[in-house]
């Protein structure tokens, strides 16, 4: 998404800024995730939400999808293999993950409907 490639290294003092804003929401993030999953960010940003989980939850999630490549780059430095694709159009492995997270992402998906489908295929049965 280019609009975030030219904001990339200004999105996360906005989280910053809104401290509260940012501890509620890891809170409830963290509240529905488990530390022994396999977990998939889709629309992973610039990787703070998973840098934040890791270090105040020990939730590490280690791969994200992210069509900016900037916030991308961002996201890798802080740990994160990412793949830089629209989540609509992106490969995930089938049968892989045992969370999908979209943490705030949905509502810059053009075709949601294939993107949970291709979700769904890249949970683990059960």
């Amino acid at each position: 998404m280019a609009a975030f490639d030219e904001h990339a290294s200004a999105y996360d003092s906005w989280f910053f800024d809104n401290q509260n804003l940012l501890t509620s929401e890891l809170k409830l993030v963290a509240h529905f995730l488990d530390k022994d999953s396999e977990i998939l960010s889709i629309g992973c940003g610039s990787g703070l939400f998973e840098s934040l989980l890791a270090k105040d939850y020990g939730i590490h999630i280690t791969h994200g999808i992210e069509p900016s490549k900037d916030m991308a780059e961002v996201a890798e430095k802080r740990g994160l293999k990412v793949d830089i694709s629209p989540a609509e159009t992106c490969e995930i492995e089938p049968n892989k993950f045992d969370i999908i997270m979209f943490n705030g992402s949905v509502s810059y998906i053009s075709d949601l409907d294939v993107c949970i489908k291709k979700a769904f295929d890249a949970l683990k049965t059960g």
